[in-house]
């Protein structure tokens, strides 16, 4: 039974049939064998779904920490987001980049270098002395995490029959589900009772096994690997746009919007997204293929989708903090409170995936744009006075928001795609997710610091209860009004059926 609902799990929310189509490049099937060994199976899939589980509780598990981590360095938010974003920063740069390299015959070493990475950036992170080292071990823990995350889903695509991979990749999206739901509270537990440092050092002995089980389990590919043409000019590009985009904005209140840096920051945003809009256009092969959003239906989606994964992001980032400062709540508690909208959003997959079956992908979008201005509504309007209560329906509708929106919203941007591109969309969807959270973490900072400028400089817990609930609320607006612009995205974009036999993979 948990077998089989894992699966129809998967197959909905998930639409691993429709995505996997797309995304096997027939040129690198030679290089693997398909394993027909039972057990070898249930172990590249454990392997997989460990990945997964990992990636996701790393994510969600250091959010609650922050308010604490803050506390310990002596410093403001802006500087606090920086333990957030140096992470998703490099996730967002070179997620893409490691998963052509992995899928040309080097899982097994993109899985275990990343591994290494992810284990040595945690126990750096654990022992880090100031800020600074904690947000370069961070980026460190970041790198590693690509490459993990680049390379689970190809475990399922290249090794296992395929009338396993749709149980597959529902397995990796349930994982994924879970993850995000007792990341909170375990990082709350262990907070509060183990101090922060341990929700970095667990990582390292767990590491360490998965080094030594990939290694043992995974295969090489039976045939010679030879190295194709790669796209490292358009990868590191890229980076340094989204970098230079990003520190703009988030050193904006600091340095003041017209200072030489701030200046300098966007000159390299510019000169380096325009450098990749022209590489791409002219490349053979390029990492990324830019002429999909002439398209506008699709880049209306693919808009939709960012401005969600934005909301999320900021939010997951904001609320512990006000349940910390305003409220005076605990780690531990903290994260039992999140816990609520976290398990919501892992409920509902199945009936909004059956509907979705039905209806199509846009009402479900339409009624998740709906459900995340409620939030924000109700984010703006409840006082630390009103106590824990008031969050409630904020969490329940946050819950509800991201759980209808989750599969309908990527299974959108395939469906939109242009033909023969829903390969590239695919790609769009995974970079717009970490690069969504990289500016919905700095623009909350950002206007944060805006709405209260005597926080700048000034230790998060010092911020007086009073004005962090002024910020607090300014960040509520911003979430609201990506809500709207979601809600008539999501509207005027037509619908589309997508058909169930298209989407279950053959027996």
């Amino acid at each position: 039974m948990c077998v089989s609902l894992i699966y129809t799990w998967g197959q909905y929310c998930f639409p691993a049939g429709l995505i996997m189509k797309h995304c096997q490049c027939t040129n690198a099937e030679p290089m693997y064998s398909v394993i027909r060994n039972q057990r070898h199976q249930k172990m590249i899939l454990l392997i997989a779904a460990f990945a997964i589980f990992m990636d996701g509780l790393d994510s969600s598990i250091v959010n609650v920490a922050l308010p604490v981590i803050a506390g310990d360095f002596g410093v403001d938010i802006s500087g606090s987001s920086w333990i957030v974003m140096a992470y998703l920063l490099i996730m967002a740069g070179f997620i893409l980049a490691f998963g052509k390299i992995a899928d040309q015959g080097r899982i097994r070493q993109i899985f275990s270098i990343g591994f290494a990475l992810f284990a040595l950036g945690s126990f750096i992170c654990a022992i880090s002395p100031t800020l600074s080292c904690m947000i370069a071990a961070r980026a460190l823990q970041g790198l590693g995490a690509s490459m993990i995350a680049a390379a689970a889903p190809l475990l399922v695509t290249r090794f296992l029959p395929e009338g396993m991979r749709g149980l597959g990749m529902g397995v990796i999206a349930t994982t994924g589900g879970v993850a995000l739901t007792f990341g909170p509270p375990i990082g709350g537990l262990i907070t509060a009772y183990l101090g922060w440092h341990w929700i970095f050092l667990i990582n390292v002995p767990i590491g360490i096994a998965a080094i030594v089980l990939g290694r043992s389990a995974i295969p090489a590919p039976h045939v010679p690997v030879k190295l194709e043409k790669f796209d490292f000019f358009g990868t590191f590009i890229l980076f340094f746009a989204i970098a230079g985009f990003i520190m703009a904005l988030e050193r904006g209140p600091e340095f003041g919007w017209t200072s030489p840096e701030i200046l300098f920051f966007v000159g390299v945003f510019a000169v380096c997204s325009a450098v990749f809009c022209f590489h791409s256009l002219r490349s053979r092969d390029p990492l990324l293929n830019i002429r999909i959003f002439r398209y506008w239906k699709f880049s209306a989606v693919t808009v939709s989708y960012l401005l969600t994964c934005m909301v999320f992001a900021g939010v997951m980032y904001m609320v512990p903090f006000y349940m910390h400062t305003a409220l005076g709540l605990d780690s531990a508690v903290s994260g039992l409170l999140l816990m609520i909208s976290s398990v919501i959003t892992a409920l509902i997959g199945i009936p909004v995936g059956a509907w979705c079956d039905r209806i199509g992908c846009r009402t479900p979008c339409i009624l998740a744009a709906i459900c995340r201005i409620a939030f924000c509504t109700v984010l703006l309007l409840i006082v630390p006075s009103y106590g824990i209560l008031a969050l409630l329906p904020a969490l329940i509708c946050m819950g509800l928001a991201f759980g209808i929106s989750g599969g309908p919203a990527t299974t959108r941007i395939v469906q939109h795609a242009p033909e023969g591109e829903a390969g590239t969309g695919t790609s769009v969807m995974i970079t717009s997710d970490f690069l969504g959270g990289v500016i919905g973490v700095a623009a909350y900072a950002v206007v944060f610091s805006l709405a209260v400028p005597a926080s700048v400089g000034v230790a998060v817990s010092d911020v007086p209860a009073s004005l962090f609930v002024e910020g607090f609320h300014a960040t509520a607006v911003l979430g609201l009004l990506c809500g709207i612009v979601t809600l008539i995205l999501s509207a005027v974009v037509p619908n589309l059926v997508t058909k169930r036999e298209d989407l279950v993979v053959s027996e």
